[in-house]
């Protein structure tokens, strides 16, 4: 196998970044390296209030750079699982820990390219007007991005926090619905009188048969994954609460889909004299970029400038993309390289690492060809 050759000073920046165990809530020592990092480089930053929001111990790290500019560069801080304990293993084309940790890649891979990318504009003196936005608790609630409150002249922004290799954006995404659904039955001996009791076990599972599990159609997916109720086995179950999510392109089709899926619950609740309480609400909300809008154009002409190729992409996942777009900042999620990621076996290329930051250079340093 080849043998590749990362930038000794990316590789070091990537290493200690890796080395801050900061799951999300947790993130302020990665919020303290930013800070200082940036600081010592001339430039001046600032954290908000996003604590607020999430409950974490920081909020999101923002560099407004020659007055903030049109458009932002962003990577979230925290990682889904700690990374107490990580031990990099340096391979002949890519990092890795070593089996018994994650390696913190999604997303300090992309904190990383912003990093480097930031401290080799300035040493070469060619940035451009833009901002930068460090988010806090983006695994778990998006937190850092939904509070996050842009200046008038934002107008685009990157994120750089995809799976996929460089060159690779996501420019359409599904948005989610979260649900919960308290079925209410009545309690009675199971033994001596269950004829008295109203099983909500057994009218959960009744209503379920109605529930359209899985795969709905190409841009609609649904699911029910967690089921608690009951006390003891003599006990006829008097409530279950079911908690799940639906994902689509539109916001109307998850509408009439979560209306529909209440009205077949509710039916079988009054069919046994059951009753039910339920909410739900956008966890977050789809987007589409198309090749007219800025941050598409401003993309492809930095990834053309290096010879990558650019390639547009559909994900059915979230990010702070979607926080972004809903506040009228138009956001691609560009592909940083994280192979498996929150798994102990992540890793990520040199390869990978290296056109990262080259991209985040690019976009520092090259105002958009209108």
């Amino acid at each position: 196998m080849e043998k590749r050759v990362l930038d000794e000073r990316l590789r070091q920046i990537f290493v200690e970044l890796t080395s801050i165990d900061a799951t999300s809530g947790k993130e302020s020592a990665v919020a303290d390296y930013i800070i200082h990092f940036v600081n010592d480089l001339g430039l001046k930053s600032y954290r908000d209030n996003a604590e607020e929001l999430s409950g974490g111990n920081s909020g999101n790290v923002i560099v407004e750079i020659l007055g903030g500019g049109e458009y932002l560069l962003a990577s979230h801080m925290d990682t889904p699982r700690s990374t107490a304990g990580l031990k990099h293993q340096f391979k002949d084309d890519r990092i890795t820990s070593d089996g018994t940790t994650p390696l913190g890649v999604d997303d300090r891979g992309g904190l990383s390219s912003i990093l480097f990318a930031l401290e080799k504009a300035v040493e070469h003196n060619v940035l451009k007007p833009c901002t930068l936005l460090f988010t806090v608790c983006e695994e778990t609630t998006l937190a850092g991005s939904l509070y996050f409150k842009p200046t008038p002249n934002l107008k685009y922004g990157f994120i750089f926090d995809s799976y996929m290799t460089p060159g690779n954006f996501v420019t359409r995404t599904c948005g989610a619905i979260n649900f919960e659904l308290i079925i209410k039955g009545k309690s009675s001996h199971a033994g001596i009188s269950p004829e008295k009791g109203i099983n909500a076990i057994m009218v959960s599972a009744e209503a379920m048969t109605k529930f359209p599990f899985g795969k709905i159609d190409e841009v609609t997916t649904a699911n029910i994954g967690s089921i608690t109720g009951g006390a003891n086995t003599n006990v006829v179950c008097d409530e279950v609460v079911l908690k799940g999510e639906l994902r689509t392109d539109f916001v109307s089709h998850g509408e009439e889909l979560m209306g529909k899926i209440l009205a077949d619950f509710s039916d079988v609740c009054k069919k046994h004299g059951a009753s039910m309480d339920s909410k739900y609400f956008w966890d977050f909300l789809p987007y589409n970029i198309t090749d007219e809008d800025l941050p598409y154009i401003h993309f492809s002409q930095v990834a053309e400038s290096l010879g990558i190729e650019a390639v547009p992409a559909k994900s059915m996942g979230g990010s702070d993309a979607n926080s972004l777009n809903a506040k009228g900042i138009k956001t691609i999620n560009l592909g940083v390289g994280a192979q498996n990621p929150h798994g102990n076996d992540e890793f990520i290329l040199y390869e990978d690492l290296s056109n990262a930051s080259m991209l985040a250079y690019k976009l520092l340093t090259t105002e958009i060809k209108k």
